[in-house]
């Protein structure tokens, strides 16, 4: 049985260039992160995913499965940072309220969905 190659580098570059714009989106519009809290975030989660794409598994997950991964961090990420502004408060925005209680995965399988729709 053949061994599978670890991802090359361009491999991870190009899934997270190819979400960029889905989670800057997302940061900026549906979290409601100011842009440079969601440069902030962009960065966080670049080195994040650098750090995933190198572990043992990730080296041969399908890209799809690390986009998903990367979306479900960039929601957990944005939801995490509103929360901590909010301090426990709700916000006057009913649609951020809503949005903050949905679980980060749901919110990134819509994401994901709107990815591919983009894409078609």
């Amino acid at each position: 049985m053949e061994k599978s190659s670890p991802r090359r580098p361009d491999e991870v570059e190009s899934v997270f260039a190819l979400t960029l714009e889905v989670i800057h989106s997302a940061l900026v519009g549906y979290y409601q992160l100011t842009e440079d809290e969601a440069r902030g975030a962009e960065e966080d989660l670049y080195v994040w995913f650098q750090r995933l794409s190198r572990r043992g598994g990730a080296g041969h997950m399908p890209a799809k499965l690390l986009r998903i991964s990367l979306l479900s961090a960039a929601c957990q990420y944005g939801r995490s940072f509103q929360l901590w502004k909010l301090g426990g408060e709700k916000s006057p925005d009913a649609h951020l309220n809503e949005l903050l209680a949905r679980e980060p995965d749901e919110v990134a399988g819509d994401l994901d969905r709107r990815f591919k729709e983009d894409r078609s």
